[in-house]
This record gives C-alpha cells, structure tokens and sequence, in this order.
C-alpha cells in the first residue's frame, strides 16, 4: 500500500494522541459547528469566515476527514467502519473540490472510483456514530452528550430518507447510554424512555423481513432486559409504580394500592402529604380496574378522588385530579352506561382548572382525556362537532409528545379512533387513510413494548373490516383476519382484547367463507379465554360487565359448528359460553364425595375456599386471596388420577347423559344461523341431532319477543280500549302461531312427538333449552294447530315442557339427591307491598293451598315476612312458596327482586346463599322466571338464582300473574304434589295449567302460558 502524504495532519501523529478522548471530542464538535456547510458548494467556496475562528469550510472538512483516516488505522475492529464511514464521506467533499489533496492511498483508490458525495446528515451520523462508541465504555459522560446531539441532529434532518430507520435507531441508543452514566442536570428513565422510544420508531419502519430490522429488536431487547433500577429510594411507591410502568406485574399493583390506603388511612400521615396519596391511591385504583376490572376499584378511585379535590392542591395538582376524575367517571360510564357519569366525567375534564393549566407538562395528558369524553359523548349521542374537536385536542396532544413519552402511542390510537369514526359519519376518506396509517404505526411497534400494539392491532382490525364489508374489498377482510388472529394469540395482553378480537375473527372469517378457521377463532375464545374474562376474584358485578361484552359468542361458535356438521362441538360451545357464572356458583356448590375419599385434606380446602367465594359482600380484597387460592388448589386436584375434568364444562360423554329421561331441545339462535340441537334416544344410543330452521333469524325473534312482550302488558292493563286489546291479542297468538311453525314444529316432528298422547297415556317430557332473547318466549304454549279458538292446539297438548339454562345445570340438578320421604318441609311467604303496587287481595286462599302439602310447615305473612326471616326459613326448610311482587329489570337482570316486608330479597343476594337440602320452589310472583334481555345467554332471572342457591325444581312466572287465578293454580299444583305416589313438580305444573285451561276465564294463554318449570 503506498504511504500516506508526509504533510497530511494526524497521519504522522502517535496513536495514543489520535486516540485521546479529549482530541476526538474537539473533532467532533469542530464538525458540529459546519454541520449546516457540509457539502461541495460550500467547501468549494474560498476565503469565507467558519464558525472555527476563519477556516474555510474546504480546511475544516480536510482537517476532520485527515483525523479519522488515522483513527481508522489504530481503533480496534469494533469501531473501524463508523471511522472508515466517517473519513471517506468527508473526503468525499474533498476529492470534489481539490482532489489532489486526498492522501495516498485514497487518493488512488477514488481515482478509480470516485466516492459518492453524501448529505451532510449522513456525514453527521458517521461521526456520532464513531464518537459514541469511542466514549461509551470509558462512562465520558460529555463526549456521549456530544455523540447524542450529532444523532440527533441527523435524525432530524433525515426524516423521509431510507437511512432515517438506522440513523433513528443510533440516536435513541446513544440516549438510552446517556441515562446510564447518570448526571444531576438531566432525569435519566425519562432520556432512557426517549431513547427507546426512538429506537422502537425506527424498528417500526422498516419492513418486517428487513435483516436490520431483527438485529434492531435483539438490541432493543438486550438494553431492556439490563435496564438499571429505578433511580429511588428502596421500597418506595415511586419504585414500585417505575417499576409496574415496565412490567405490569399485578402483584406488584396490588402492593402499591395496599401502601397507599396503609398512608392514607395512617393517622401520622399529614396534610398535603395524604392528598396526594389519595390522587396517587385513585390512579393506581383506576389501573387495576383496567387490568382486572372490579368495579368496586373504580368507585373507590372516584371517592377518593373527590376527597382530595375538597384538599389542598396546587392549581396544577387539581387540574390533573379533576382530568383523571373525568376519566375515571368514563370508565364507570363505560362498565355501567349509566349516562350520569358521562355527564360526571364530561364537567370534570372541562373545569376551569383544567384549561387554566395550560402551560402544565400534563397538558397534553389532559387533553387525552377530554378528548376521550368527547368521543364517547358522539358514540352517545352522535354530534360531530364533538368529534372534530376530539381531533383537534388528539393531534396538539400528539404533536407535543416526544416520541418516548409512554402514553404517546395512547394517544395515537385515541386519535386514529377519533379519525376514523369521523371519516365513516362524514364519508371523509382522508380521515380513514390517517387513520389507518395511524393505527399501523402504533402496530408496528416491537412486540415487547406492552398492551399498545395490540388494542392498535384490534382498532385496526375494526376499521379494516368496516371498511371491507362497506366497499366489498376481500383484502381488508383477509388482513383484518390478520389483525385479529394476530392479537388473540398474543399471550400476556389484555384478556377483554383477545377475547372480543378471537369473536370477530370468527366472524369475520365466517364472512370470507373460511369456517374451519372460524371454528379454530371461536374455540379460542370461548375454550381458551373466556374462563379468563370472569375470574373469581371478580365481584358478580364486575363478571356480569365483562359477559356483556361477548354476550353472542356461544351461539355465533355453536352456528358455525353446526354449519360445519359437528352438533356435538356445537352443544359443547353453547356449555362453554353460555350460563357462564351459573356454571362457577354450581361447581362451587357441588357434592365432592369423589374428592374427599381420594384426598380428605384437599377437598377439606378445597371446600373451604368455596364457601369463602360463595359468602356475600366479600372484601375484594378477601374475595382475590380466596381466589388466588382456588386458583392454587384446582391443578393440584386435577393432576389426581381420574379428575383431569374436574371443573370444567361438560364434555360430550358428560352432556350426553341430560337425555337420559327424555329428549333436550336447544335452540340456538345467531346471526349467523338458527337450528334446533335435539339431544336424544334412538336405537339404544343418545345422539345430537341438528334441526335446520331456515325461516327464522335473530333478528325477527328480537323483534316478535318485543311486540309479544308489548302485547302482553296491553292485555294485562286496566282501561285499554276494546280495539287496542283486539290487536294486542292478534299480535300476541301471531307470535304464538310463528313459534309453532318455525320452531316447535319441527323440533316435534324430528323427535317424533308431533302427535296426541294415546287415551290414558301421559304426555313425554321434554325439555327446552332456549338460547338468547328467544328464552322470553313462551315454546310451551306455541300453537300449533287452529288459530286460539277452543280446541286450538298448543305444545302443551303434546308435551310436558320443563326449560333448563343449560344442559349443565340439568345434570348438576339431578346429580343432586331429592330430600328423604318424610323429610319435606314447606316455608310459606305471603307478603302484600302495598304502596304503588296494586294490592294481591287472594293471598289468603294462596296461603290456604299450600297447606294441601303434607309435612312440616312454617308461614311468613306480612310484617314477619322480611328478607332476613324469609332467608333464615329458606335455609330450614326444602320447599318453600312466596307470593308476592316480583321487579324485573330487562337491562339489569341480576337486580330483579322480591318485594317483602321491609326491603327486597335480590337475586344478588340469593345467589350469595348455599342450601343443600332446597328440593322446591314455587315463585308466584311477577316476572320471576324472565330473565334479562341484557345477559340472556347468562339466563339470570329470580327463578335461576332459586336453582343456583339449591333448589332442584322451580315453578315461576314469564310475565304477570293475574290475581285470581294465582290461588287456583297453587291449589292444583299442591292437591297434586300431595296425593300418594304424587308426580314430579313438571307433571303437577303440566296437569294443574290442563285443569285451568278448561275454566273459561283462564282458557288463553295470556293467562296459563305464563307459569313455566324449570329442572328436571
């Protein structure tokens, strides 16, 4: 190789000056200084004055470009090519302007092959990159402050070109290296944020399949995985929450919430000091509720909030409390739709303290909030202009987000969101295509940068498929299939995220004609997931919010299934997904003989955890170390030698068995299909069989349930007009006459049962398993022949109908041992409200027909009739009667009540009851067995909770009990139940509703179709 120039500066120079620190960083900064001139046009240009006290620009670039081609020859391997980078661009410049200058043996080599001249951003980049591994491992905390605005200055002026993903990805290392060396003018985990913020952008850019882009993510992951501690005194809440912002440890989060109510609540702590605990308390309240969803947390973090607003602040304290207030109030908006905390939440993100701090860091944090107020105020009530200003907040929030910041891509997604419902009101494609781009930046991210890119995976998705299903574009749906699948699978993320992005996924492929796939979505979801969605450590509350948001999902699996040919895998979906925390309180409930005699000490704890979770209003805090527990116990268990299925849904060698004493019809109802899985004997085997019922749709079955129900309470109401009744009463036998052909009919026919009884023989049993709102509807009274007139022709006339919520719940019924002959014992409640409901004035004789039950008997009338008496008497006696008013709440179901003496008996607090020896129960009460039209694949009702709590056979109403003839039928049923060799209570129902039918008054179903039985 030819010797290098004998006058070319630093080629002569002893390696140990070339190499000092102190030499580099002066080089560095002297580049720093011409960074702007960086090109031929300037260092061609002689005689100007530099920023260097009067070099030329040419002497300057010379003079640097000489300094690394002697580094070059003296560093080790691993920093030879930023050196190299660094010298040939530089002399790059120089061969342009004067190339005789360029020493040997470059001067030759670019003789041959002239460089390239690149822009001065990469020159920048090539000497910060040289500079900062030369620094970083001797700790020289002001060359690697150097090193790190040299990137950033070329990250700057990269922006659009192909090197800006590398260039990035450098300058966000060099800050997470600066945070390492420490300093006290600087926070360290905020630059350290920085830094990966950045290096996750660049990763983001590049396409997945990019070599660089997988030795980026090894990097990345390695800087993550030796971060420092938390700058913090040890054991500190500031640790613990740095530290919960990094891992999302739970356990982690219940120890930050127990610190700070022991600070609140300990008398030393002082003023200002426990306000803002209780801010800290709230916010911590709020994430664990987000993580968890206990309802009970977010109203805890509302109380406390509200206590430390009336507490000193400062004025940007309380504007950060009144912002997080709002969205905490949106949260409790979002669980319960209660429209009174929209409003609560819209006041608290506009008080006055809030926009007066406007010049607060948190300012775009709070206009985060608001902004998700104002969306959820369009979602409510559809004015745009909320929506624009949603936008307009969003992007100042973005815009003034370094790209570190942790909720920036938070707010990314609130603004794609807010972007894309905008654009679908507005047809405004622009807003979808920014949307979009949006979405896919945040998506992008590296896989380990917690819950963003999945709820931006999911968001997506949803816009993809709005999009393709409104512009028939298949690719949308395909890659929304992608979005979805992608963030179900996604092990660690939220669970209410992989559980509704499996449902569309199912659904979506279902669309696309691709049902295996749908069937593997759905299995997902309800097989994997679900059991998830409603942990025990949730209160009921809480479980049922989370139910409603995949309130579908097992009949959409059982449809496809059934689609499929698979009745059987269709059966067990409908178990899996439906009746879901009636399935938890009967496990919980249940007989562990099998157990105790395998392994007395684990069913001795295992029985004792059970009884913990049962107990009404648990601390959350007791009912999650209870949960914790069972959580502990259950695989031991099942790791016992024939208990692998121990608590779980029913397979099918289990379910099979529900048609041991007559045929089950479930009828499922989907959007994407109805059919009728009839379980039941045929030629010595049980078998499942699909009926096809191609006439009816969800849709028209939610619409005949609304005018039969409407029809319903015309008929019943006083002073309607002759002409109303008419028309209320067509309604209502067109309805009945609608269920006869399109589904009972069928299901009759399949099983053969489409025929009268033979003289003197009893009609068959047959149980029905309706599915969603189709469980308001009467199957036992639909007509079948005639058109209402007398000798019309109803189920009834064919069948003994009993209903169950699920086949599991049948099993678990009759798994469980009728009380002993003799051992009958009957609890008789009458209790007339008064008040604003009408008066019950044949109580009396309702009260008189009970008593045709032989054996022991108490009675409750009245004023001794209050809720704390009645559920003494229910744990005492295995039969019991209450006639009263029954409160049905459609959209609420589980606080549908009981009217006693004194207060109500709630179905939340009956199902919080465990009585093991209930055999009967009958409810003559209003509504009592309608369950809610919220959560009716949950099946919740008075009646079930009487089935949850233990009784094995429940008489109960679908809607309103005329008054007179409550007593005639009690007095049937009971001369029934009280004759030797008595039948079971569905026989009794079926023969006393036959007796009533023949008196002239009650021969319309309005008035006998009302009373159901459920059990087996």
């Amino acid at each position: 190789m030819t010797a290098p120039d004998e006058a070319a500066p630093f080629l002569h120079t002893p390696p140990e000056a070339v190499l000092d620190r102190g030499t580099h960083a002066r080089m560095a900064g002297l580049l720093y200084d011409h960074r702007e001139r960086l090109t031929v046009g300037r260092a061609g240009r002689t005689g100007g004055t530099g920023a260097d006290g009067g070099s030329d620009v040419l002497d300057v670039v010379y003079l640097v470009a000489c300094y690394y081609f002697a580094r070059y020859r003296h560093v080790p391997d691993a920093e030879r090519d930023w050196n190299r980078h660094a010298c040939t661009f530089l002399f790059g410049i120089v061969h342009a302007v004067r190339p005789e200058i360029v020493p040997q043996p470059l001067r030759g080599y670019f003789a041959e092959e002239p460089p390239t001249v690149v822009p001065p951003y990469e020159i920048v980049h090539a000497v910060g990159s040289a500079l900062r591994l030369a620094c970083v491992p001797a700790g020289d905390r002001g060359a690697i402050l150097q090193a790190t605005a040299l990137l950033l200055w070329a990250r700057e002026e990269a922006r659009g070109s192909a090197s800006a993903p590398h260039i990035a990805f450098n300058a966000g290392s060099a800050l997470t290296e600066l945070a390492g060396v420490g300093g006290d003018e600087h926070d360290p985990e905020r630059t350290r944020a920085a830094g990966l913020g950045l290096m996750r952008e660049a990763i983001a850019a590049l396409p997945p399949a990019d070599p660089a882009r997988r030795q980026m993510l090894v990097i990345l992951r390695g800087i993550q995985a030796t971060a420092p501690p938390p700058r913090h005194p040890e054991g500190s809440v500031t640790a613990e929450w740095s530290e919960y912002l990094r891992d999302g440890d739970p356990d982690r989060l219940d120890r930050i919430v127990h610190r700070l109510r022991a600070a609140v609540d300990a008398p030393a702590t002082g003023e200002p000091a426990r306000t803002h605990r209780r801010v800290e308390l709230a916010q911590a309240l709020r994430m664990r509720f987000e993580a968890e969803g206990e309802l009970t947390d977010l109203d805890d973090s509302v109380s406390h909030l509200t206590e430390a607003l009336a507490g000193p602040l400062t004025d940007d304290e309380r504007a950060t409390a009144h912002s997080f207030l709002g969205l905490t109030h949106l949260d409790r908006y979002a669980a319960s739709g209660d429209l009174a905390d929209l409003e609560a939440a819209t006041e608290a993100v506009r008080h006055p303290s809030v926009s007066r701090a406007a010049a607060s860091p948190a300012h775009a944090q709070r206009l985060t909030n608001l902004a998700a107020v104002l969306t959820a105020r369009f979602d409510a009530w559809g004015d745009v202009s909320e929506l624009d200003e949603a936008v307009r907040h969003l992007e100042y929030a973005v815009s003034a987000a370094p790209p570190g910041q942790h909720d920036r891509p938070v707010m990314l997604i609130k603004l794609a969101v807010a972007l894309w419902k905008r654009g679908l009101r507005t047809a405004r494609d622009t807003d979808l295509d920014t949307a979009e781009t949006l979405l896919r930046q945040v998506a992008g991210e590296p896989t380990d940068t917690g819950p963003n890119q999945q709820l931006a995976r999911w968001e997506l998705g949803k816009l993809l498929r709005t999009r393709g299903l409104s512009r028939h574009a298949v690719s949308d749906l395909v890659e929304a299939v992608t979005q979805y699948r992608t963030t179900a699978l996604a092990p660690g993320q939220d669970v209410r995220t992989r559980v509704a992005c499996a449902a569309l996924w199912g659904v979506t492929c279902m669309t696309l004609g691709d049902r295996d796939q749908a069937r593997t979505a759905f299995g997902v979801a309800l097989a994997d997931l679900l059991p998830k969605l409603t942990g025990r450590a949730l209160g009921r509350a809480s479980q049922e919010v989370r139910l409603r948001e995949v309130s579908s999902l097992a009949t959409a699996a059982a449809a496809v299934e059934i689609a499929a040919g698979r009745p059987r895998e269709a059966l067990i979906r409908l178990e899996q997904g439906r009746g879901v925390l009636l399935a938890q309180g009967l496990h919980l409930r249940g007989r562990h003989d099998a157990l105790r005699a395998v392994s007395p000490e684990l069913a001795r704890r295992y029985e004792r955890v059970c009884a913990e979770l049962i107990a009404p209003r648990r601390d959350p805090e007791q009912r999650r170390a209870a949960a914790a527990e069972f959580d502990r116990l259950l695989p031991r268990i099942r790791a016992l030698p024939g208990f692998g299925r121990f608590h779980r849904p029913p397979d099918w060698t289990r379910l099979r068995t529900a048609a041991a004493h007559g045929p089950v019809a479930v009828v499922n109802v989907s959007p994407l299909g109805c059919a009728a899985l009839v379980l039941h004997r045929h030629r010595h085997r049980t078998v499942v069989e699909a009926v096809p019922l191609p006439c009816v749709t969800h849709e028209e079955i939610e619409q005949r349930a609304d005018a039969f129900h409407a029809a319903v309470r015309t008929l019943a109401a006083p002073d309607v007009l002759s002409g109303e009744k008419f028309a209320a009463d067509q309604r209502m036998k067109g309805t009945l006459r609608w269920l006869g052909e399109r589904i009972v009919a069928p299901v009759l026919a399949r099983l053969d049962l489409d025929r009268p009884p033979r003289p003197g023989e009893a009609p068959p049993r047959l149980w029905w398993c309706p599915t969603g709102v189709l469980s308001l509807l009467p199957l036992h009274a639909a007509l079948l022949e005639g058109e209402g007139e007398p000798g019309s022709v109803y189920t009834h006339d064919r069948v003994v109908s009993s209903y169950v919520p699920t086949l599991g719940s049948l099993l678990h019924a009759r798994d469980t041992p009728a009380p002993e002959p003799g051992r009958a014992s009957l609890v008789a409640v009458t209790v007339d409200a008064g008040g604003s409901h009408p008066p019950l004035a044949a109580l009396d004789d309702e009260l008189t027909a009970t008593r045709l039950l032989p054996g022991p008997r108490a009675e409750l009338r009245d004023a001794a009739a209050t809720p704390r008496a009645v559920l003494a008497a229910l744990r005492t006696h295995t039969h019991a009667h209450l006639a009263c008013h029954g409160v049905r709440d459609p959209a609420d179901p589980s606080h549908s009540r009981l009217l006693l003496h004194g207060g109500d008996l709630a179905l939340r607090e009956l199902a919080a009851e465990r009585l093991p020896h209930a055999e009967f129960a009958y409810l003559s009460a209003c509504h009592s067995a309608a369950p809610g039209t919220e959560l009716a694949d949950e099946v919740v009702s008075v009646a079930s909770a009487f089935q949850l709590c233990g009784y094995r056979q429940v008489i109960g109403s679908l809607w309103t009990v005329e008054d007179r003839m409550a007593p005639l039928l009690a007095h049937e049923v009971y001369r029934q139940l009280g004759t030797p060799g008595a039948p079971d209570a569905a026989h009794a129902l079926h023969r006393a509703i036959a007796t009533l039918r023949g008196h002239e008054r009650y021969r319309e179903p309005l008035f006998w179709a009302s009373v159901v039985h459920s059990g087996p």
